[in-house]
């Protein structure tokens, strides 16, 4: 759970008539929403602007996309994996076990008690944590923000009628008359589609699914729907699978809390992913106790290194070298030994060979000097990563048995289990690389993601990766 600061959108807010009585420069308010106020006033005393006599469809067939800049740069607690999937996989328990613990209602609701998690985060930061924050940064499909006050900290933008579900055909551009608008007409109208795909949170340059059974845009498989609009909105999501871009968000990596830092039980039963509802309820106090700790504590102005970017470079430099050491093209323990030395060579002092001196040398390429005697969770976690890959190298070189000293790497591979080696190769212009994104997605997307047409890439049968809705 570190801090999270998403910079604001470098696109100033439309500029308005200086003549305009809600132009936001005179008096600090949402001009853009008050204006939308006084539209709806115009047509009850004179009809719709234009005379254009207004449609049902307007009402009931099409959403409104509504797009923000932030006032300021947002401090946000950032909720690490998926943790805007309602799911029974572990996805909210770091919300429902531990954040707010014992204050969730245990019945069902229709959206899977998303309303009640933003009240009481909200509720967390304005009291407990005495305004510090501003929300929650969590991942769905794409990332999302829970924004305690959006009168505060967002700018309005623009507000656009989106493209109506049915395919209606909408005259072109030029056939409209002066003064036209396919703004919102209704106050009721416009919450109505909030509750469907009109979206409140900021643009993030996607378009929000019809909803279906089973979740937005669902087919009987959990994927998205087809088409144009379904391809969009896949292509929008799969083009951030590396991070969102332009230091949007900037997380501190010196400052966050981590359960695998406590002495605790993760994995009962024998589950391979780890979970907190079976912690005890001191368990989860201290670990909450932390979070607390954390976001009281922190100076926004504080520097710290970007362990992300530190991280990417390791993988980066032993990704495709590990993977060639295990993949059978190496027939003799003569030329593993060679493979092996190439790799290290930068490390090794010829004229006095020192396994020790080596691996150290190895692991702390790539590691800041300022951070070896920080004992910051992050330091110690890469420090400690790159230290198992350089040593597993060292004891492979030193290997007489070419089976054996390549199983060695192989436990290594194992054991590191990077993405880059389940990322897909050469997919086509028009596809994407589909891996399980909640509600979407089946076993075997995870465990072997493949390249498919971006218009319907869940679009098979196969066991849902996700199983059942958590209420």
């Amino acid at each position: 759970m570190p801090w999270s600061s998403p910079g604001r959108d470098v696109a100033p807010p439309p500029h308005l008539p200086p003549d305009d009585p809600d132009t936001e420069r005179h008096d600090g308010g949402h001009g853009e929403l008050r204006k939308r106020e006084q539209h709806e006033k115009d047509e009850k005393h004179h009809g719709p602007p234009g005379g254009r006599p207004p449609k049902e469809s307007d009402e009931t067939e099409a959403g409104y996309l509504h797009t923000y800049s932030a006032a300021k740069d947002l401090r946000l607690l950032y909720l690490d994996g998926m943790a805007a999937a309602k799911t029974s996989k572990g996805t909210l328990d770091s919300q429902d076990a531990v954040l707010f613990s014992g204050s969730l209602d245990d019945h069902p609701s229709p959206g899977g008690q998303e309303n009640e998690r933003a009240r009481l985060a909200c509720d967390m930061a304005q009291n407990e944590l005495e305004g510090r924050i501003d929300g929650v940064l969590r991942m769905e499909a794409g990332f999302e923000i829970i924004l305690c006050d959006f009168e505060r900290d967002l700018i309005p933008v623009r507000i656009t009628q989106v493209k109506q579900s049915s395919e209606e055909p909408r005259g072109p551009r030029d056939n409209r008359k002066h003064g036209d608008r396919d703004g919102p007409r209704k106050e009721e109208g416009n919450e109505k589609q909030h509750e469907g795909h009109g979206p409140r949170k900021e643009n993030d340059g996607k378009r929000h699914m019809p909803s279906g059974p089973g979740g937005p845009g669902t087919l009987p498989h959990g994927g998205p729907g087809n088409g144009p609009d379904g391809s969009r909105w896949m292509r929008a999501i799969t083009a951030r699978y590396n991070g969102i871009g332009g230091k949007r968000v900037s997380l501190n990596f010196n400052h966050f809390v981590t359960v695998f830092t406590h002495d605790v039980e993760l994995f009962e039963y024998n589950s391979t992913l780890p979970r907190l509802v079976n912690l005890s309820p001191e368990e989860r106090a201290a670990i909450r106790a932390e979070v607390v700790d954390l976001v009281m504590t922190h100076h926004p102005a504080e520097v710290c290194e970007d362990w992300q970017a530190i991280t990417d470079m390791i993988v980066t430099r032993y990704s495709k070298e590990l993977s060639y050491f295990v993949s059978g093209s190496i027939d003799s323990i003569e030329r593993l030994q060679s493979e092996i030395e190439r790799v290290l060579s930068p490390f090794i002092d010829y004229s006095e060979r020192d396994d020790v001196a080596e691996i150290e040398h190895c692991a702390t390429q790539f590691l800041p000097s300022t951070s070896f005697g920080s004992g910051g969770i992050a330091a110690r976690a890469v420090y400690g990563v790159a230290h198992k890959i350089c040593s597993s190298l060292v004891e492979a070189g030193k290997g007489q048995v070419l089976e054996s000293a390549i199983q060695g790497i192989r436990d290594l591979v194992g054991y590191l289990d990077w993405a880059t080696w389940k990322e897909c190769r050469g997919c086509a212009a028009d596809e994407i690389c589909v891996v399980p994104i909640w509600p979407m997605g089946t076993v075997q997307d995870y465990g072997s993601p493949q390249c498919k047409d971006a218009s319907s890439p869940y679009d098979q049968g196969g066991e849902n990766y996700w199983g059942g809705m958590h209420h």
